[in-house]
C-alpha cells in the first residue's frame, strides 16, 4: 500500500499514544517523548509528507543522501538530525546541511566539529554522543564507562561544542529484560555524568519501530521511528 499523509499522520498520533501510556505506566510524564520521523532511503517527498502529517523531527543515516533531501526542501523545512556513523571527511558537508549530530561516536568527530564550526565562528550543530550500551561489535559508540564518557564530555566542552545528551541502539532480536537493560544503563548513567559534571544532560534518544515502548519506560526523550511510521524501506 503507498503511503499517505494521511496514513502518516494516524501512525505518528498511534505512536505518540503508547509512547504517553508506556510513559505514565513507569511513573514518567507522558508529555515528554518526542517522536522522530526516520526516512532513510525515502525519497524527498515522503520527508515532505511526513511533515506535513506532523512530523517536526527528521532523522538520517546517510550524509550525502539526507543532504540531498535537506537542500531539496530547505533546511529550515524540519530539524534534521544525522543519526548514523559519520567518517571524519564527512563533518565538513553533515555540519552544513543537519541542526543536529545526533551519532558522535569518537572523539576526533567532536575535534572535527569544533574545527569546522568553533574555530571559523560559525554555529555549531547541537550534539548527542552514541554509547553503546548492548556490548555488542556491530554497534558503533563509545563504551559506556563513566569515567571515559565524563572525560570525553570535559574535551568536548573545553573545544566549544556542547553535549546535550545521548544516543543509543538497542540490542537486536534480545529479550525485553535485555534490551530494557541497554536503555536503563544509558539513563542512569546520563543521570551519574550530569551530577558528576554539574551540566544538563536532558536528551536520551533511544528505541525504533521494535523497541520503542520499552524505551519510553525507561527514559527515552526521543524515539526514532522509521518502519512504524513510513512502511518499509525503500531499497
Amino acid at each position: 500500500m503507498e503511503i499517505s499523509v494521511e496514513n502518516i499522520r494516524e501512525n505518528l498520533a498511534r505512536a505518540r499514544g503508547m509512547l504517553a501510556e508506556a510513559a505514565v505506566s513507569a511513573g514518567r510524564s507522558g508529555a515528554g517523548v518526542k517522536v522522530m520521523a526516520v526516512t532513510k532511503t525515502h525519497p524527498t517527498e515522503i520527508v515532505r509528507m511526513a511533515v506535513e502529517a506532523g512530523a517536526d523531527m527528521i532523522g538520517e543515516n546517510r550524509v550525502s543522501e539526507g543532504g540531498r533531501k535537506i537542500r531539496a526542501l530547505g533546511k529550515d523545512f524540519a530539524e534534521f538530525h544525522m543519526i548514523g556513523p559519520l567518517h571524519t571527511k564527512e563533518v565538513r558537508r553533515v555540519v552544513k546541511d543537519f541542526h543536529w549530530i545526533d551519532s558522535v561516536d569518537r572523539m576526533k568527530i567532536a575535534e572535527e566539529i569544533a574545527f569546522r564550526t568553533v574555530d571559523r565562528e560559525e554555529r555549531p550543530p547541537g550534539i548527542l554522543l552514541e554509547v553503546n550500551t548492548s556490548g555488542e561489535d556491530s554497534k558503533f559508540g563509545f563504551s559506556p564507562e563513566i569515567t571515559l564518557l565524563e572525560d570525553v564530555i570535559g574535551r568536548i566542552f573545553e573545544s566549544g561544542l556542547e553535549v546535550s545528551g545521548f544516543l543509543t541502539v538497542g540490542p537486536l532480536g534480545a529479550s525485553e529484560i535485555s534490551t530494557r537493560k541497554a536503555f536503563a544503563t544509558l539513563r542512569e548513567l546520563r543521570d551519574r555524568l550530569s551530577e558528576r559534571l554539574g551540566v544538563p544532560l536532558p536528551e536520551l534518544s533511544m528505541g525504533m519501530s521494535d523497541d520503542f515502548i520499552l524505551a519510553a519506560a525507561e527514559g527515552a526523550t526521543t524515539v526514532r521511528l522509521g518502519r512504524f511510521l513510513l512502511g518499509s524501506r525503500k531499497t
